[in-house]
């Protein structure tokens, strides 16, 4: 059975967010879902009634947002450290022929 705010656009960004698989993309989806997000909670200010159920939902997909959140920030630390080990590498590689070209120009 779909909820009522199923087909609310706030629902649509998320989906979109939590499917995202291209990292380049991430970020700005879930700056995009929490915006709508924060759109529809303003929305059902002004609608009487409760809504618990949606604001639950509401709750669970924020959640959802910020451990995406910090999935993209261990994501990234991992890459900048695997960049950072890499650049190292080519470092080590070249060292011997730095070491040498120094060696030859303290002989002239």
């Amino acid at each position: 059975m779909m909820a009522d705010f199923d087909n609310e656009k706030s629902v649509g960004f998320y989906r979109s967010a939590m499917l995202e698989f291209q990292q380049s993309l991430m970020a700005g989806r879930i700056s995009d879902a929490r915006a709508e997000i924060m759109a529809r909670i303003e929305k059902l200010r002004d609608i009487p009634g409760l809504h618990a159920v949606e604001r639950q939902a509401i709750e669970d997909a924020l959640s959802g947002l910020r451990s995406l959140e910090n999935e993209e920030i261990r994501y990234a630390k991992d890459q900048q450290r695997n960049m950072a080990e890499a650049a190292l590498e080519k470092l080590r590689s070249i060292e011997p022929k730095i070491v040498r070209l120094e060696c030859e120009q303290s002989e002239d």
